[in-house]
């Protein structure tokens, strides 16, 4: 009986990590996200425009990490070059 109840808690902590892991992508990735569009409008212009895809392009890629796990952004790079 106490094997099973460690091998339950072990798997409780992994979730408990991937949990917080996948948060941490998530607010990083609302943050570069955010982070920026204000770049963008703050620079301004062509180089503007530029800067801000770039940077929302790695919010994106830590948001879908966070919401979909570490196999997402293959996912959503096929779809990108299948549209």
């Amino acid at each position: 009986m106490p094997r099973l109840f460690k091998r339950h808690h072990n798997t409780a902590r992994h979730v408990q990590a991937a949990t917080k892991r996948d948060t941490l992508h998530l607010v990083i990735g609302a943050l570069l996200i955010a982070g920026g569009i204000v770049a963008g409008l703050a620079v301004g212009g062509w180089l503007g425009l530029g800067l801000g895809a770039v940077v929302v392009v790695f919010g994106y890629y830590f948001l879908v990490l966070g919401i979909g796990g570490p196999d997402a952004w293959t996912e959503v790079f096929q779809e990108f070059f299948n549209m």
